[in-house]
């Protein structure tokens, strides 16, 4: 009876498409239903609702509970079984239990031809194998099923199994033509986003050119013309082949002004343009090689000499640098930064070192957004903005070092500053107390000295309560109060070499010595060092390390000068070494890509420690943490 009525209905349903047709009339079908009301059973008709509703309203597992008492109560090959079956198998898949959907869905059973019950079964099955990477099962039971008369949601679906399948077996190219039919077939809006999703990242980033070029001839017009085109500018722009690269960048800015990529698009056209203005391989140097400060720039220049290899017979590298005298001078300065931006197009500058200088000729690069990279201590120097970076020794590294390792390897808590009145001396003693209190430590005595004195008596005797301390008889001796683990004297090797036998003369004994890279002189130890034994102090260059490329490096350079390097050689060496590192990436066409790439640099391996660079442009390094020993200043980190 049932059979019948269905035939009756398929008849009646012929004929209005026939009449339709005839009078021109456009006919909307909508999808068969899965099951017709009068295939559900009275004695679970309740329970079918209770399911159904449950499902729709989001509650899987009390439509599963409701699914499955179905079950229970019908025989196992009926309409509503299968159904059930069904239902159960969507909400596993929609679970991401695939394995739990196959198992339902391999009871059902075809019924007739056509049977929506067992298409949407086969429909789970294929997509269950797919997700679980059995790629071929699911492509033959999606093909045989695409043979079939299905409604347009199935098709859909099953052409996007059949991409996926092809994307999962790393043949992204192959999979386009199916996502392609897929959407051909107006898809519900979850898989129209998941198909255009999965074309759109294939042609942006997982295509040849050659690829690309194919697909070029293929789609001219509407989706994904626009993806193909910018992927095209793109991809003959790494291939180095600007001319194509401008064509199809220029089509796309013409056709596609609406596209998600058009932004990105103007980007790229901006560095284009920037492209023809800079030669990516000239690195600008900017140093004081005549007046007061000629020796310290020609001794930089030496060193980036070294670094960038432009004399090396033997050497390779396409980098060319281009040196501009700031003779101390910021007009100067300024003039050759831009002579150095405009006129040799370089893509970055080294330099400037003094702090004369610096303001104006970072400000210009700032606004010639050119990158530059300082050897300064100016303060606030890369405060200017996004283009001005520097690699310095700055007193913040020094007391970060120094108070991390006085804490985390020496165990220190408590602390005293002996400083000298003067801006380096204020400046450390500040630093100092702020990174102490930061790491959890104290601050118990802190006394300032003139920096013309010799004697600093008073000032021990004021940060060790000797000069509270009641006087005695002669044979008896006041005694210091040393409630502190560690002295932070901010001073030059000379001045530091006067205090040290001091401290020692008022039985400030036992107390560790912190100091700075000012400490960093063989001269420290030329007399009384056995008073500066056990003495700790940072650094940012040690001629004596134990690195390997210290090593290399100071040979190289006493062969090509017939001196050693100092800090600021050093310094110097590494700051071109970075740029030249940098630039030997092909990718660096413009002076934003330097600018980003200086950003992100990571531990760079340098000469003067582990370098990375801060949002801020500020180069932030590993120091070295040297120790007096004996008639030695060695390197214990």
């Amino acid at each position: 009876m049932k059979r019948l009525k269905k035939t009756l209905w398929m008849t009646g349903l012929a004929i209005i498409l026939f009449v339709a047709g005839c009078a021109g009339i456009q006919v909307s079908l909508k999808e068969r239903p899965l099951i017709n009301p009068d295939e559900i059973p009275q004695e679970v008709q309740a329970l079918y609702h209770n399911a159904e509703e449950a499902r729709d309203a989001g509650r899987l597992d009390d439509a599963i509970d409701s699914y499955q008492k179905i079950l229970m109560r019908v025989p196992d090959g009926s309409p509503i079984a299968m159904f059930s079956y069904v239902r159960i198998g969507e909400i596993f898949l929609t679970k991401g239990n695939y394995e739990q959907t196959i198992h339902q869905v391999l009871h059902v059973v075809k019924r007739f031809e056509d049977d929506p019950i067992y298409n949407e079964a086969q429909y789970q099955l294929s997509r269950s194998y797919s997700k679980l990477g059995q790629y071929d099962l699911s492509d033959k039971i999606a093909e045989k099923l695409l043979q079939t008369s299905l409604p347009p949601r199935l098709e859909a679906e099953l052409q996007a199994i059949i991409g996926d399948n092809l994307f999962g077996r790393d043949r992204a190219y192959d999979a386009l033509p199916s996502y392609m039919k897929a959407l051909k077939k107006k898809p519900a809006k979850m898989l129209t986003i998941h198909v255009k999703t999965k074309i759109e990242d294939t042609i942006v980033n997982k295509l040849s050119l050659e690829e690309l070029q194919n697909l070029r001839s293929e789609y001219r017009f509407g989706f994904p013309s626009g993806y193909i085109l910018y992927a095209l500018a793109i991809s003959y722009y790494e291939s180095n082949d600007m001319t194509k690269a401008t064509e199809a960048l220029s089509t796309f800015l013409i056709w596609h002004k609406s596209h998600p990529y058009y932004d990105d698009a103007l980007k790229l056209e901006q560095k284009f343009i920037e492209m023809e203005l800079v030669d990516h391989f000239a690195i600008g140097c900017l140093l004081p090689l005549t007046g007061k400060f000629a020796k310290y720039g020609n001794m930089a220049l030496d060193s980036i000499l070294l670094a960038t290899g432009v004399f090396d017979p033997v050497n390779t590298s396409p980098v060319k640098l281009i040196v501009e005298d700031s003779k101390g001078d910021p007009e100067t300065a300024c003039r050759a930064v831009n002579k150095l931006a405009t006129e040799d197009r370089v893509i970055g500058i080294i330099g400037p070192m003094s702090s004369i200088t610096a303001l104006e000729a970072a400000q210009e690069a700032q606004q010639l957004r050119i990158p530059m990279l300082t050897l300064t201590q100016k303060d606030r120097i890369t405060a200017i903005g996004d283009y001005v970076f520097r690699n310095f020794l700055t007193a913040v590294m020094q007391v970060k070092t120094l108070v991390q390792y006085s804490v985390q390897n020496l165990g220190m808590t408590s602390f005293a500053i002996l400083y000298p009145e003067d801006k380096y001396g204020i400046e450390m003693m500040n630093l100092f107390w702020d990174e102490v209190l930061r790491w959890g430590g104290e601050i118990r005595g802190v006394e300032s000295y003139d920096t013309k004195k010799t004697d600093f008596g008073d000032e021990i005797k004021a940060l060790t309560g000797l000069n509270f301390q009641e006087r005695g008889t002669e044979e008896e001796k006041s005694k210091p109060v040393v409630d502190f683990d560690a002295i932070f004297i901010p001073d030059s090797y000379t001045r530091v070499a006067m205090i040290a036998p001091q401290l020692a003369f008022y039985d400030v004994t036992g107390t560790q010595l912190l100091g700075t890279n000012a400490w960093n002189s063989k001269e420290l130890l030329k007399r009384d060092n056995e008073y500066l034994e056990g003495a700790i102090f940072v650094d940012g260059f040690f001629r004596n390390s134990y690195y390997p490329s210290v090593r290399t490096f100071i040979d190289r350079f006493y062969v090509a000068y017939g001196r050693e390097p100092t800090d600021m050689e050093a310094l110097a060496y590494d700051a071109a070494s970075i740029i030249v590192n940098i630039l030997q990436n092909n990718t660096i066409k413009t002076r934003s890509d330097l600018r980003d790439n200086i950003l992100q640099l990571q531990n760079y391996q340098g000469i003067t420690g582990t370098t990375s660079f801060l949002e801020d442009g500020d180069a932030q390094k590993s120091l070295y943490v040297l120790m007096v020993r004996g008639n030695d200043i060695i390197q214990i980190k």
